[in-house]
């Protein structure tokens, strides 16, 4: 086996493990879980200062937004969520009122709403299977996310849009093996905490 196909057996393996221990969560948990993780977006400084902000529609037993969500619409901020197009992904604007449809991978996306430039976000709440202490983020495997913020890459330091690991606790593992194209976060916030990774931009 190559050296790159074994990356990506274990990659796949670490991907069934840690999405089997995250759909197995009981609901008690799962509850309490997913709102101290909304607190713990909610107390982010860069949460204050955002004005547009991307979120995801949770899926496959990941922490639910609904809260934050409707926090952000009282305070006035805009939200978008992703739509996909393809082997592309846009943002589109979003309201828990505004129309939903279902992809082709089962999760929900708006319907018929005006996109922004990734460029013109503040924050990206990113969903994930696991991250590490350094930033590498294990995601689905579609690589939609790296294709999207690719241009951050380029990038001496960060200044916008912060992207934001969402998670519980134990997707958080020691270490995943970046690969050439993945797009590194700048924090990760879970049920138990926030963590910033300052090789990944700045604050």
């Amino acid at each position: 086996m190559s050296a790159a196909h074994a990356a990506d057996a274990t990659r796949g393996s670490l991907r069934s493990r840690v999405r089997r221990q995250r759909r197995g969560l009981e609901d008690a948990a799962r509850s309490a879980a997913d709102q101290a993780l909304v607190s713990n977006i909610l107390a982010l400084r860069q949460y204050a200062r955002a004005r547009a902000i991307a979120v995801y529609c949770a899926f496959d037993g990941e922490p639910a937004l609904d809260e934050f969500v409707a926090d952000a619409c009282r305070r006035g901020k805009r939200v978008y969520a992703p739509v996909l197009s393809g082997a592309g992904m846009r943002f589109a604007r979003w309201h828990p009122t505004a129309g939903m449809r279902r992809n082709a991978f089962g999760f929900a996306e708006p319907v018929n709403a005006a996109a922004i430039d990734p460029r013109s976000l503040d924050l990206v709440l990113v969903p994930l299977v696991a991250f590490d202490r350094n930033g590498a983020r294990l995601g689905f495997g579609g690589g939609y996310y790296d294709r999207c913020f690719a241009f951050l890459r380029a990038r001496r330091a960060w200044f916008r849009p912060k992207l934001v690991g969402v998670g519980y606790a134990f997707q958080e593992l020691a270490h995943i093996e970046r690969q050439p194209w993945d797009v590194p976060l700048w924090g990760a916030v879970t049920d138990t905490g926030i963590h910033h990774f300052e090789q990944t931009g700045t604050q």
